[in-house]
C-alpha cells in the first residue's frame, strides 16, 4: 500500500520519522508492506485472517476512521448514566 505523507495523521508520520531516523518531506510517498510474523501470538494471526476475509484490510484510512468513530459512539451510548 502506498501513501502520501501529506495524508498520514501526525502520529502515524512521527512514528514512522522515529522508525526511520530522519524526517519525511510532505510531497514524499512511502510505501507500506505488512507481513505476518511467524512469530506472532495465535490470537493476532487469527484477527489478521478475519480482518481479510471481512475485507477490512482494503478499507481506506478514512474508512477505519469513520468505523472507528461509529464504535467509540456506540459504547457510549450503551453505557449507564453516571449518579
Amino acid at each position: 500500500m502506498i501513501h502520501k505523507v501529506k495524508d498520514l495523521s501526525p502520529d502515524q508520520r512521527l512514528t514512522l520519522e522515529g522508525l526511520l531516523g530522519c524526517a519525511i518531506g510532505e510531497h514524499e510517498h512511502i510505501s507500506i508492506r505488512s507481513i505476518a510474523s511467524p512469530c506472532a501470538p495465535d490470537w493476532l494471526k487469527k484477527s489478521w485472517e478475519t480482518a481479510q476475509e471481512e475485507g477490512l484490510d482494503r478499507l481506506s484510512e478514512e474508512e477505519i476512521e469513520a468505523e472507528t468513530a461509529a464504535a467509540r459512539n456506540s459504547r457510549r451510548e450503551r453505557r449507564p448514566p453516571e449518579k
